[in-house]
């Protein structure tokens, strides 16, 4: 039942928050500029880009992941209510957590969120603005819903600025690649690995 209802939440972000907004700016490309669809999942960051350039988000993700794993962030914050780890107490690293991490991790928020906040948004903002202010724009949008996080662990502050840092990095890969594949890569590494941190060093409440 865990890994059904994380299958619900992962497939109703992604429709929500992913795939409606990008069916009115697939829709406006289309009506509007006779865009084909090949150009407009272009402009989207639905491409690969520059290979070398996922080199690095990958770079990123190991650097971001080795500390997560050696120097855990305290437990407790992620077990209240309101925490979407909470889901991943007493989980252990078991298929269950597995599975469930990959759908909160790669579906729900990775790919999700980087169509949204750098494949449409940072896109449509790079081909307004210079790209230095563009990139940092799309980065205070990014951050924004992540403040949020201050009302279930206000003690967690000083991970916003990390989360800004990583939407900066980011939007600089998109920018200079054209695609959100690396972007999605390190996103879903970094919550990927939140979540099997939390079910494995919660095994013992089983």
């Amino acid at each position: 039942m865990p890994v059904v209802n994380a299958t619900i939440s992962a497939l109703l972000n992604l429709t929500v928050l992913g795939g409606l907004p990008f069916f009115v700016y697939f829709a406006y490309q289309r009506w509007r500029y006779k865009r084909s669809f090949g150009e407009i999942t272009g402009r989207a960051g639905l491409r690969m880009g520059d290979a070398r350039y996922i080199g690095y988000c990958l770079l990123a993700a190991f650097a971001a992941v080795v500390p997560m794993v050696f120097w855990p962030p305290p437990l407790e914050p992620f077990l209240r209510e309101g925490s979407p780890q909470r889901a991943f107490a007493g989980l252990g690293f078991s298929g269950q957590a597995v599975a469930m991490s990959l759908l909160y991790g790669v579906v729900q928020t990775g790919f999700t969120e980087e169509l949204l906040f750098r494949g449409l948004i940072a896109g449509s903002l790079g081909r307004r603005l210079p790209a230095i202010w563009a990139n940092l724009v799309q980065a205070l949008i990014f951050l924004a819903p992540h403040l949020l996080v201050l009302r279930v662990m206000p003690e967690m502050g000083w991970v916003l600025p990390i989360i800004f840092a990583g939407a900066l990095f980011a939007g600089w890969v998109r920018f200079r690649s054209g695609s959100i594949i690396g972007p999605c890569l390190l996103h879903a590494s970094a919550n990927v690995t939140m979540c099997l941190s939390v079910a494995a060093r919660t095994s013992s409440l089983q």
